[in-house]
């Protein structure tokens, strides 16, 4: 079932939350980046039609950590599966972005030489392209592992566990709880931070340890049930 290794997988997350604390600080530490932010209201309600009756305000402390442009890295988590079966993780959880996105390219560029593939759920349409675009943002060159523009698609070295689920129907439902319930995995989303609430819970609440467990489970979610998938009997 699986077309990698299991040893050959990076599992990982990020958490992000927006940029700045709030919307009024974001106008004031960089006005020209707010100014953008708000000619988008119209595209942040058309992507989140429940949206339409919150404000600027609470649009901003909602979606903005889900926009690399506005948001900012807080952790990112990684694991991978020893060839003696058991799970190792590294985790990154910093105030300081610059400081976690260097620590990540030298994990990524570590076990790129080791000829891995990145793993996580639907990190294709978020994580990847995330730390990418932080990573230009902060001024450094996204390692060779991520892909860019011209890399074709059998050449991303990336497994997503929301594809490797949907198969040929990309539009069905299909979260890591989900999936980890319904193939019998316990779910990761039982503690007292969930991605809602990660933009309060570091801003306001300054749990970063708590968020960075958070993530932790998430990961750990991923490798079971990736087990659970490299246990798939043909008959």
């Amino acid at each position: 079932m699986l077309p990698y290794p299991k040893t050959k997988l990076l599992f990982f997350d990020l958490e992000t939350v927006g940029g700045y604390p709030t919307l009024k600080e974001f106008e004031k530490s960089n006005p020209e980046l707010h100014k953008v932010f708000m000619k988008y209201q119209d595209w942040f309600i058309k992507k989140f039609p429940e949206d339409k009756d919150k404000t600027p305000e609470e649009i901003y402390e909602t979606r903005a950590a889900l926009v690399p442009e506005f948001a900012k890295i807080v952790v990112a988590s990684f694991a991978f599966i020893s060839p003696d079966g058991k799970m190792q993780m590294q985790t990154f959880a910093l105030d300081d972005e610059k400081q976690l996105l260097k620590n990540t390219i030298q994990l990524l560029n570590k076990v790129h030489k080791l000829n891995f593939f990145m793993c996580g759920h639907n990190i294709k349409g978020f994580d990847i392209p995330m730390l990418a675009k932080r990573m230009m943002i902060n001024g450094f060159v996204p390692p060779a592992i991520i892909p860019t523009a011209d890399t074709k698609p059998w050449e991303i070295k990336a497994l997503d566990t929301k594809e490797l689920w949907n198969g040929t129907n990309p539009f069905t439902i299909a979260s890591l709880e989900l999936i980890s319930v319904s193939m019998g995995c316990e779910s990761s989303k039982g503690g007292p931070v969930t991605g809602g609430v990660v933009h309060h819970s570091y801003w306001e609440a300054g749990i970063l340890d708590k968020i960075a467990e958070y993530c932790e489970d998430d990961v750990k979610a991923l490798v079971d049930l990736i087990e659970k998938f490299d246990k798939l009997q043909y008959v």
